[in-house]
């Protein structure tokens, strides 16, 4: 009798489970942390209090550190924004959004912003965008997102994160009608959600500390909802999400 051959491992195929272990295993202390921002969030501060408003923000954004870690950087274009400006002209152009007299320029401590290339009289119309440009609340409805649109409580009173969400969807089809758009936009931005707590303590003296550390708090709720109702709820859409939405994509 010959010798049975012994069964050759294919090394694609352990590679493969074992790439699904660390993402399972990823996704599980990920929820930890996700369920103890819902509960630190759950906990109101009095903006009386400086010193306790502070220590919370802390908790929060140790929590919201550690998921950053997890969830790695934000993917980024291979192209910068400079080198997409003449693609979105174009796109603008050919969806009859003629700029005269002005252009996209980019200006020394603010980015890009639009520059006049001629006299303008004071009240003069520089230009036109039509509707079927704009990202809008109608275009999320009808679009993949709806079917959760129309069972989410908060996308339905709050269009501003539906807006992100789409946004984000949007993002990550290189077939989106919008993505010339998209591809111009910032990575980042000056805002307090990306501000170090150096950066955060400075505003202590003045009136929109409370605010900021309201809105830092608002979006790490917000965050952690939606990765719960992500990971739980079955729609083909949030299969999808679940694949691109972090911290660092959301806010």
């Amino acid at each position: 009798m010959g010798r049975k051959s012994q069964s050759k491992q294919n090394p694609k195929k352990n590679a493969g489970k074992e790439n699904n272990k660390f993402i399972q295993q990823k996704r599980k202390e990920l929820a930890v942390l996700v369920d103890k921002v819902l509960r630190l969030t759950r906990v109101f501060q009095a903006s009386t209090n400086v010193i306790k408003s502070w220590e919370h923000h802390l908790e929060i954004d140790a929590l919201i550190k550690e998921i950053l870690n997890l969830e790695g950087p934000q993917p980024k274009s291979g192209q910068g924004r400079h080198s997409n400006i003449e693609k979105f002209n174009k796109w603008l152009s050919e969806n009859e959004v003629h700029l005269d007299g002005i252009e996209i320029a980019e200006f020394e401590g603010y980015e890009f912003g639009l520059k006049a290339t001629k006299e303008f009289k004071e009240g003069s119309l520089l230009l036109t965008v039509p509707t079927k440009l704009m990202m809008t609340e109608k275009n999320a409805k009808e679009s993949e997102l709806g079917s959760f649109i129309e069972i989410d409580p908060l996308l339905q009173n709050m269009p501003n994160i539906t807006l992100a969400l789409f946004l984000l969807l949007e993002k990550n089809d290189p077939k989106s009608f919008w993505k010339p758009y998209i591809d111009i936009l910032p990575d980042k931005y000056p805002t307090i959600l990306y501000f170090t707590l150096e950066e955060l303590a400075e505003l202590k003296p003045s009136p929109v500390f409370d605010s900021a550390l309201k809105l830092y708090r608002s979006i790490a709720r917000q965050y952690a909802y939606f990765y719960n109702t992500i990971h739980l709820m079955d729609l083909p859409v949030l299969k999808k999400l679940q694949e691109i939405f972090t911290f660092d994509s959301y806010r």
